[in-house]
């Protein structure tokens, strides 16, 4: 899953690598150290990794594409070969992540319940912008923006019925989410 976002790569700066599924079940098992060398050996520099569900940071190398997707498109094949199995990823630039976080529109869940407030982001442009519609669902409430989406779980995120599947149904795209706690500490990251 590349992300289509046309914006080009900002020379020298760290961008963020999302992989999807990776390291929440047994089959899913991906080392960040597998990670981090992976990505080093494609010539990316100042390489990391944040937690173990696959945040990966880097400085593109030398001769990487210019465009976030053609980015995008580049380490899914590369990290893929590398770590023995496909990958789904998308990228995003310090300055996307920047604009997302100032444009959350649950400030409330995100100053009392950080853990129950996630990002969802995207391999592109939700099918809309706007408030999702999960009345059928339960308490939880939602709103697209561009290429990101912003879930409360105010009952929690494990048992809710508002699945990945389900967002990746609603937005006509399919992404992965992190917790605000998780973007936030990306977002210092990437500025770091």
């Amino acid at each position: 899953m590349a992300t289509t976002d046309p914006a080009s790569v900002p020379p020298g700066e760290r961008v963020l690598v999302l992989l999807r599924a990776v390291n929440v079940g047994g089959r899913s098992a991906l080392p960040m150290a597998d990670l981090r060398a992976a990505a080093a050996d494609l010539g990316h520099a100042d390489v990391a990794t944040h937690l173990t569900t696959g945040n990966l940071l880097l400085v593109p190398g030398p001769g990487s594409p210019g465009t976030l997707g053609d980015l995008a498109d580049a380490l899914t094949t590369g990290l893929a070969g590398r770590v023995g199995r496909p990958l789904a990823l998308t990228v995003r630039t310090r300055a996307q992540v920047d604009d997302l976080v100032a444009a959350n529109p649950y400030p409330g869940p995100a100053a009392n319940d950080p853990a129950h407030l996630v990002v969802v982001f995207l391999d592109g442009p939700a099918r809309a912008d706007g408030r999702m519609d999960l009345s059928g669902y339960g308490r939880e409430r939602g709103t697209w923006r561009g290429s990101e989406g912003y879930v409360h779980y105010p009952d929690g995120i494990g048992r809710s019925k508002v699945t990945a599947g389900v967002l990746d149904r609603l937005a006509g795209r399919t992404g992965t989410a992190r917790n605000w706690r998780t973007v936030l500490a990306l977002q210092e990251k990437l500025g770091g």
